[in-house]
């Protein structure tokens, strides 16, 4: 067996407890310095991630287009025989099983499965809107400082493409199929450039299947669909299929003239293979293959915008006739030579309340306890709301500081218009906690996925945040979901408080923390594919709250309004104490006012993932 190894992540629990008790001005609540200094924290650690990535203004969109290409190879891609639970009128799940170890031996805490879903259709297509963006809105062309802008016509072309492949894979999935809608047509001689709901797209010399493929992609209302047939009879989609709806409407216009295909039945919807060579053949006309990445970054994020509940919003194209070359090329056809990459992102891009968590997590910090997370985020949101951040694009590029490896759905987030979504649910520590996605992206998002400190003989009590760690790695009937709210409950429990599998486990003297061992997919008759995977480390988040001459700004700090804190420390007691119920030493926490309602429905629910 593979050596484990688990480094401790906090200080003992005694200095912990002194440290909290000489922060809190109750039993529950930090004073007002203390939330005074955390705000200032978040506020000069945002204040320095600009500065940062203030220096790199020119390296961005080369690296995120590149992204796509290597990101998280230690995802899992879905097998071709997956078992489709059809069972629900909105959605079809697959399903998976997550392997975890939490020792070694010869301690006897056993390792645990985890069962999760991942939805693979939806009861709609994404309803898409194509309009002038108002200056304040994000646009890639002036992120990329480009005056071509092809990003709306290659993410209609990157859904299609999508979809074809997961028809491919998902079983029951039919292939996309074309519908009567269609792009209308302009020959070259009677052209028109007047009319401004009108946007011509020129696909270059193309034969008339490939014709055909554009003047479905740009049709209005939906030009194609694949579907997959639920078993209460509902017709469900691809997670990436659109409805085109918009007062602008394209005009195709190609070197041949008008498309001949007056007979639209002896034209079939084409394969991914086929479909990407369209698509590869329109961005080495245009030299538009860079800007493909980056439609294609937006197209995975389509189904985490679904996942918000919006619709899509996207720029009219600008498009020359006369083609510029452009700084970088990229072979958008050799995604068939790396297509089990593309599998991968198909995947993560199926699981959006992966992507959600992935995404709010660059507001996670390890070290900020439930009781004062509202204070962190009010100063970090308090900078980023300010005039200096108030552009997007800059906004996009201090986010991807934080978290370089995720900056490739950060940019697909900014396309689609869904960074409002997340950063709003940030704001409240409200970012979906997903383990697994964790593992397999090595994506820090929650105090649960710390390793349990090593405590020295004799100690007295243990932090709470360990406490949970052993409560969930014991995965008593009670403890087999992990807290949902990501930041670590405060101070100490004395030991002789706490239940017998954390007593057990605090004197085994091993190891103990989460450790990711691999993957079975729940596939047809019954059977499970097992996945192989390496252990990955999660990735430290970057900015820190240096000194500088920063004038830090205090109009966004209120103390006595610190909902945040409150739900999550609420949520954490609840989970912690639930069960077997506060210990005496632990009166002063049960009757204070953030904690007195327990009996009461919990504030921090999740929403339904469909």
């Amino acid at each position: 067996m593979q050596q484990q190894t688990f480094v401790s992540s906090t200080q003992t629990s005694s200095k912990l407890n002194q440290l909290s008790f000489a922060l809190m001005q109750d039993a529950v609540r930090p004073t007002e310095e203390a939330f005074r200094a955390m705000y200032e924290r978040g506020y000069r650690t945002w204040s320095n991630l600009f500065e940062l990535a203030m220096e790199d203004m020119k390296a961005y969109p080369t690296e995120l287009m590149f992204q796509l290409e290597t990101a998280f190879p230690h995802h899992p891609s879905f097998p071709t025989n997956l078992n489709t639970d059809k069972r629900f009128a909105d959605t079809v799940l697959v399903y998976g099983t997550s392997t975890w170890t939490t020792t070694q031996p010869p301690c006897t805490l056993p390792s645990f499965d985890e069962t999760f879903s991942i939805p693979v259709a939806s009861g709609r297509p994404t309803k898409i809107t194509i309009s002038d963006l108002p200056q304040s809105a994000f646009s890639y062309s002036r992120f990329a400082n480009e005056d071509d802008d092809h990003t709306t016509v290659l993410l209609l072309a990157w859904s299609y493409i999508l979809t074809a492949r997961w028809a491919e894979i998902i079983p029951g999935a039919s292939a996309p199929k074309y519908s009567d809608f269609e792009a209308a047509w302009a020959g070259e001689d009677n052209f028109e450039t007047g009319g401004s709901k009108k946007c011509i797209v020129d696909v270059g010399d193309v034969d008339n299947d490939a014709a055909r493929w554009w003047a479905a992609i740009l049709a209005l209302e939906g030009g194609w669909d694949a579907t997959i047939l639920s078993n209460t009879g509902c017709i469900l989609h691809s997670p990436w299929s659109t409805k085109l709806e918009s007062e602008h409407h394209f005009q195709l216009l190609r070197g041949k003239g008008t498309a001949a295909h007056h007979d639209a039945a002896q034209y079939f919807a084409p394969s991914f293979a086929t479909a990407l060579r369209y698509l590869s053949a329109y961005c080495e006309y245009h030299n538009a293959s860079a800007q493909s990445q980056t439609a294609l970054a937006a197209t995975l994020m389509l189904p985490t915008a679904k996942f918000g509940g919006r619709h899509v919003r996207l720029p009219i194209p600008n498009i020359r006739l006369k083609p510029t070359p452009e700084k970088f090329t990229i072979n958008v056809f050799s995604w068939m030579e790396n297509v089990s990459q593309l599998d991968r992102l198909i995947t993560l891009s199926c699981n959006a309340r992966g992507g959600d968590a992935i995404l709010g997590s660059v507001f996670y910090a390890s070290d900020i306890d439930c009781n004062i997370c509202g204070a962190w985020l009010q100063g970090s949101f308090a900078f980023l709301d300010s005039d200096v951040v108030l552009d997007p694009h800059i906004l996009l590029r201090v986010l991807v500081k934080r978290d370089p490896d995720v900056g490739f759905l950060w940019l697909g987030a900014f396309i689609i218009g869904a960074q409002a979504y997340l950063l709003r649910k940030a704001q409240g520590a409200s970012w979906k906690i997903d383990l697994s996605t964790s593992a397999w992206t090595g994506t820090s998002m929650s105090f649960i996925q710390q390793p349990v400190s090593v405590l020295p003989t004799g100690i007295q009590e243990i932090s709470r945040a360990d406490e949970c760690r052993l409560l969930y790695l014991s995965h008593d009937p009670s403890y087999t979901t992990p807290p949902l709210f990501p930041f670590a409950p405060f101070g100490s429990t004395a030991i002789l408080d706490t239940n017998i599998e954390v007593r057990e486990h605090i004197s085994c003297g091993q190891p103990h923390g989460l450790q990711y061992k691999g993957l079975a997919w729940h596939c047809r008759g019954s059977k499970r594919t097992m996945t192989s995977f390496t252990q990955i480390p999660l990735r430290a988040k970057i900015g820190n709250a240096t000194e500088t001459d920063l004038i830090v700004k205090y109009n966004d700090l209120d103390y006595e309004d610190d909902d945040t804190s409150m739900r999550g420390t609420h949520h954490l007691f609840t989970w912690l104490r639930d069960v077997d119920g506060f210990p005496i030493a632990e009166r002063a926490i049960r009757e204070h006012e953030w904690i007195e309602n327990l009996d009461s429905d919990d504030d921090y629910e999740e929403p339904n993932d469909r």
